[in-house]
């Protein structure tokens, strides 16, 4: 079914070498780049109900101007994810997009984590339990895109020709679900201790 996503470009996408559909690497490497993204299910202290948790660890370079005023520092960091879930109900199929961001004032050299969810009514609707039909975590630092690093999408995305299709549908159809996928400062979860030594600060105005 995930051949049907992409109106059967993907199946000539698949058939071709592995060496076609690996992501160019570029010589010059990123202020900030996507370590890993890590799907589960979570459930708010006391509450009994699953929510499903983006988990994206960041990996902080350095900023690209050493002449800064703290140079372990990177200022100005966007965080998009954009997701896409296929969903079945008897003979009748589905995709539904989502996406969601957040901007961070600032960040440490290192690693950290910034998480999403998706809320549980959503969730139970839409059976949702394993991992989406495909994600992509865009990031930015000062309005500067950052390299893609192989950790920042899914597979089937790694062709730039396939990854611009699911791009253009996310603007095209993401919007009637804005507001539905969420940055922990926007759930249950930011009062959840656990969490609170790795949250980043983030700006308000970021978020979808």
């Amino acid at each position: 079914m995930r051949l049907k996503f992409f109106n059967g470009f993907l199946v000539a996408v698949l058939l071709l070498p592995p060496f076609f559909v690996s992501l160019q690497a570029e010589e010059e490497e990123g202020q900030v780049e996507v370590q890993r993204v890590r799907f589960s299910n979570a459930q708010p202290a006391g509450s009994g109900r699953t929510w499903r948790e983006i988990e994206v660890q960041l990996n902080v370079r350095g900023p690209a101007d050493r002449n800064v005023i703290n140079p372990r520092y990177v200022d100005n960091i966007d965080v998009e994810l954009n997701l896409s879930f296929e969903v079945s109900r008897g003979e009748v199929e589905t995709t539904r997009f989502y996406r969601s961001a957040v901007a961070i004032p600032t960040l440490e050299r290192g690693r950290h984590t910034v998480h999403f969810y998706l809320p549980p009514e959503v969730v139970s609707r839409d059976r949702i339990s394993g991992d989406p039909q495909a994600y992509l975590v865009n990031l930015s630092v000062d309005g500067v895109q950052q390299n893609l690093s192989s950790s920042a999408l899914s597979r089937i995305l790694e062709r730039e020709s396939v990854r611009e299709s699911f791009q253009g549908r996310v603007e095209s159809e993401a919007g009637v679900n804005d507001g539905i996928l969420l940055p922990i400062h926007l759930t249950p979860f930011v009062n959840d201790r656990q969490y609170l030594r790795e949250m980043p600060s983030v700006r308000r105005q970021g978020e979808r």
